[in-house]
């Protein structure tokens, strides 16, 4: 049997007594051929110290500010030696043969790029089984059981694994999109250009989740919402972008009216659907959607040539990934 080397990457941020337990928990795995890298994000807390002296054997990168989520998992890959990358949040705390099952999806299929853990919350709920993406570009978080394997739209980065290679065929993370649906753009990106990704659920991962304060998720909001625009005007062609951007700004819209006259009429938001609330980000505010086009109306450059080079590689038109059930209002 082929054991490749997997790089694991963490990127932490005042994260120690998070850390601790995931480095705990990723040291018992059943797998041997793996490198932790840690790319730290100008913590002032103890986590650096902590990790070199119960943890030497991790590799450290320490950046001088915090630059989100994107760029220093981009810059862990630049170092990485192993032939896959898994990105893992230092909210989890893995199960022993996780990396083994992620892996283990791999051998079946040289088209799968990326997997995902089945993410559970520590009271055994399910915290994620994939991500989805309907036809206008909105994107949903499945809780749904799933006992094999499966196409997803797009893996969560709080446990994922994908060819290294693929990885830096696809540009990596975009750098642009700082924090949130830097996963679900990539994810995107790896279908368009024929690959696959999937969830393998017997790789369970246990993830914390939702530690934000408010303030960082009020900017959250507003990189998940300008994040969501541009990757629907680069990840569409052309021909579908000024529908399928108009849907979407309707269906906000609609339903922000929907809660304001639930909330004016009851005293309490009705509205639950999936359908038309996206449930992997803070909502926004009017103020910050406002904030996120202007920063789209600011950055046409890097959005015509992100287009560009996504347009050149592209192999699945959108079409085609609504026929594969990878764009689908079917909820998953």
């Amino acid at each position: 049997m082929n054991f490749p080397k997997v790089s694991v990457i963490i990127v932490n941020y005042n994260g120690q007594p998070l850390l601790e337990k995931c480095l705990e928990s990723l040291f018992k795995v059943n797998y041997d051929n793996f490198e932790v890298i840690l790319v730290d994000n100008n913590s002032i807390d103890k986590s650096i110290e902590f990790v070199r002296t119960n943890y030497p054997s991790v590799i450290i990168i320490k950046l001088d500010s915090n630059k989100g989520f994107a760029e220093p998992n981009n810059t862990a890959v630049k170092v990485a030696k192993g032939e896959f990358v898994l990105f893992l949040n230092n909210d989890t705390i893995v199960t022993t043969n996780f990396i083994t099952e992620l892996l283990s999806v791999f051998t079946n299929s040289s088209n799968v790029a990326i997997c995902q853990s089945l993410l559970l919350k520590l009271d055994g709920k399910i915290d994620s089984s994939g991500d989805f993406i309907d036809p206008i570009g909105v994107v949903y978080n499945s809780t749904k059981a799933v006992d094999n394997v499966r196409q997803i739209s797009s893996a969560r980065g709080a446990s994922m694994i994908i060819r290294k290679k693929i990885f830096s065929d696809l540009g990596g993370f975009d750098e642009k999109f700082f924090v949130s649906f830097e996963d679900v753009d990539l994810g995107w990106r790896t279908w368009i250009n024929g690959y696959k990704v999937v969830i393998n659920p017997k790789s369970i991962v246990y993830h914390y989740g939702g530690k934000s304060h408010n303030a960082i998720k009020n900017e959250i909001a507003f990189h998940g919402f300008k994040n969501q625009l541009a990757m629907k005007i680069t990840n569409f062609e052309t021909k579908y972008r000024f529908y399928k951007m108009l849907k979407f700004i309707i269906i906000i819209g609609f339903r922000e009216l929907k809660i304001l006259l639930d909330y004016q009429f009851t005293g309490k938001t009705l509205m639950t659907s999936t359908k038309y609330v996206d449930t992997i980000a803070p909502k926004p505010s009017i103020k910050t959607i406002i904030r996120a086009f202007f920063w789209i109306a600011s950055n046409t450059k890097y959005i015509s040539e992100k287009s560009k080079k996504i347009s050149k590689s592209r192999k699945f038109s959108t079409s085609e990934l609504e026929k594969m059930g990878v764009l689908s209002d079917i909820q998953q």
